[in-house]
């Protein structure tokens, strides 16, 4: 009797993404926007209850290991906005205050901002997200549908990699 393979490999663990939009990029070339059209992310309201880590660069945790649990029970919401206006986002009225988190040190792989450190777009911090916290497959796939998206992984190979031994 042949062993049923599918029934004993371990279950796919993967996160929903959600993605505040604000309005303020081109949305034929906004990372963020790309993500909810290809049904990689869906979109939240301001205000609307959300329990996972919100990505904010203004948070004082950084995104780690530890918030595995977090982004596999609720997910991980991106803000979709322009760097140079981000001061008009309403990052308090966004999820749970003890859940933003910022990234750590890495460097952007897109056209606008390559090898800029901190100035990711949506699709980036968003995957950079779920990369540290141990979701790699599910990371490279959301990056999947753009050119760049191999460069991201590449160019944060070494910090990615240091960061997944981090406890916290």
């Amino acid at each position: 009797e042949e062993e049923d393979l599918e029934a004993t490999a371990p279950p796919t663990r993967k996160a929903r993404v959600r993605m505040w939009e604000f309005g303020q990029n081109d949305v034929k070339r906004d990372s963020g926007s790309k993500l909810v059209r290809l049904g990689l992310a869906s979109t939240i309201r301001v205000g609307q209850s959300f329990g996972g880590i919100v990505l904010n660069s203004e948070a004082e945790l950084v995104a780690s290991p530890a918030d595995l649990d977090i982004v596999l029970q609720h997910g991980v919401g991106g803000v979709n906005c322009s760097w140079n206006r981000i001061d008009e986002v309403p990052l308090h009225r966004l999820g749970q205050r003890k859940n933003h988190r910022k990234l750590p040190l890495l460097v952007a792989a897109n056209s606008v901002n390559y090898g800029k450190p901190f100035k990711m777009n949506t699709a980036e911090a968003t995957a950079a997200t779920l990369r540290l916290v141990g979701l790699t497959n599910q990371a490279e796939a959301l990056l999947e549908p753009f050119s760049w998206g191999p460069e991201f992984f590449r160019l944060n190979e070494e910090a990615f990699r240091r960061y997944a031994v981090a406890a916290d």
